[in-house]
C-alpha cells in the first residue's frame, strides 16, 4: 500500500492512463490514491488497477498542494520526468498538449528527478497564463472568506498578475474582497495601500474604483476615494 499522495505511485498511474488515454484508468473504488488522481485530473473508473511502473519520488502531492501548486503543473512535472522530447529544461506543458503529443516510444527512464524548485518556476510561469476566472477558481481553497463580485475581483487580479508565484499569492491579493473583520483606521496613506494590497504605481482613485468606494470605506472606517 502506498502513502496517499505518493508521487511515485501517482506518476505510475498517470503513465498507465496515458498509454490508453482514450479510456479512464481502472482503480478500486476505495483506493487511497483516488482523491489525488482526481486532484491531478486523471480520469479514473472502478476496476482492477493495471500493473504500474513505480520509482520513488521524494515529494508528496499533499505537500505540493499546500504549497500552492496548480495540479496541472504537478501533472506536467510528473509526465516530464519520463517524457521530455527535445527539451533541455522543464516547461509548462498542459494536459491537452500532453494528450495530443504523448508518444510512449519517447520515454526516458529513469529520466529527470523531480524537484520542488523546478515545479515552483513552472507554477509561477503558468499562473501568468491563466485567465482571471481560472485564477479565482484555482485559488478558492486558499480564500479566507467569500465574495461573489466576480467582475471586480477579476479586474483586481489583473493589477497583481505579475506578482503571482503560488495560489496563496492570488488569494492574498483578494484580501480586500474577503476580509470580514473590523475596519482598520486610522492608517496613513501608505499603510492603507499596503493593507488593501494596492500595487505600487496604481493610483488610489483607480484602486478605489475597482474595489468599490463602499468597500474601501468599510475596510478603513472612513470614505477614502480621493
Amino acid at each position: 500500500m502506498s502513502t496517499p499522495g505518493d508521487l511515485g505511485f501517482l506518476r505510475g498511474a498517470v503513465f498507465a492512463q496515458l498509454a490508453d488515454r482514450e479510456k479512464p484508468l481502472p482503480l478500486p473504488a476505495e483506493h487511497e490514491q483516488r482523491e489525488w488522481l482526481a486532484w491531478l485530473g486523471v480520469p479514473v473508473t472502478v476496476g482492477i488497477l493495471p500493473e504500474l511502473w513505480l520509482e520513488p519520488i521524494d515529494l508528496n502531492a499533499a505537500e505540493l498542494r499546500q504549497a500552492g501548486m496548480l495540479p496541472e503543473v504537478v501533472y506536467g512535472g510528473l509526465v516530464q520526468t519520463w517524457w521530455h522530447p527535445f527539451q533541455q529544461d522543464w516547461v509548462a506543458r498542459t494536459r491537452s498538449e500532453i494528450y495530443a503529443c504523448f508518444d510512449a516510444a519517447q520515454l526516458d527512464r529513469p529520466g529527470w528527478p523531480l524537484d520542488r524548485p523546478a515545479l515552483e518556476r513552472v507554477n509561477a510561469y503558468r499562473l501568468q497564463e491563466l485567465t482571471p476566472n481560472e485564477l479565482l477558481e484555482s485559488s478558492r481553497p486558499f480564500w479566507s472568506g467569500h465574495c461573489a463580485e466576480v467582475e471586480r475581483m477579476e479586474g483586481w487580479l489583473l493589477l497583481h498578475l505579475e506578482h503571482f508565484q503560488r495560489l496563496q499569492d492570488v488569494a492574498d491579493c483578494l484580501f480586500p474582497f474577503l476580509y470580514e473583520g473590523d475596519p482598520r483606521a486610522p492608517l496613513s496613506d501608505e499603510e492603507a495601500r499596503q493593507w488593501l494590497r494596492i500595487p505600487e504605481g496604481v493610483a488610489w482613485s483607480d484602486a478605489a474604483q475597482i474595489l468599490g468606494p463602499e468597500r474601501v470605506a468599510r475596510l478603513l472606517g472612513e470614505r477614502r476615494t480621493a
